[in-house]
């Protein structure tokens, strides 16, 4: 695994059964596509526009597919939009609109990958996941560096993404590599999301 240099949020390029996969795109995917000699997919974690607004400058120079859960693909088609709440939602709201970049065009779903063990952790979006990599996990959203909750307003379904959360802790797995900052430590993310 190899976490890559990228605009909007982490990238991490990693060999999941003989094949190689990106995990999410970033903002800039350009720059990401420099880095990489060979590439059999992408597998984004969720819709979310900082994580996808490179997916299709990298679809076009390796001509691989592009993986997302059924629930997240028409939001990042755009046939649906999400709805961000409070101050910090219009503000996100309002950097969306005014991203310009190229849908992928060779979407698929991420239940075709059969071979590689992934969560459905909905709730930050409708299709959010996590995808494991024996006791590592790339886990989008679901948490941030320091073991932090992703704030409400960024949420679709507050509810179901702390649900998403519990369940995620119940799992086995040692190390977690988020969207955003540090990698996280199972036994650090225990004690402090231990009230929760």
């Amino acid at each position: 695994m190899m976490k890559l240099k990228s605009k909007g949020c982490n990238v991490y390029l990693t060999r999941l059964n003989e094949r190689i996969f990106l995990i999410d795109t970033g903002m800039d995917g350009k720059m990401v596509a420099e880095q990489i000699k060979e590439l059999d997919g992408i597998i984004i974690t969720h819709a979310h526009f900082d994580h996808i607004a490179g997916a299709r400058d990298i679809e076009r120079t390796f001509g691989c597919p592009v993986f997302a859960h059924p629930d997240d693909i028409p939001y990042i088609l755009r046939e649906k939009d999400f709805t961000y709440s409070g101050i910090l939602g219009k503000i996100v709201k309002f950097v969306e609109k005014m991203t310009k970049f190229s849908l992928p065009e060779n979407l698929k779903s991420v239940l075709d990958l059969r071979e590689i063990k992934i969560l459905h952790t909905p709730g930050h979006t409708p299709g959010s996941i996590c995808i494991f990599e024996g006791e590592k996990v790339y886990c989008g959203d679901l948490l941030r560096g320091n073991a932090k909750l992703s704030h409400k307003s960024f949420c679709s379904d507050y509810g179901k993404y702390l649900d998403s959360v519990r369940t995620f802790l119940n799992l086995e797995w040692k190390t977690a590599f988020p969207g955003h900052g540090g990698e996280i430590e199972k036994s650090f993310a225990l004690k402090k999301l231990k009230k929760f």
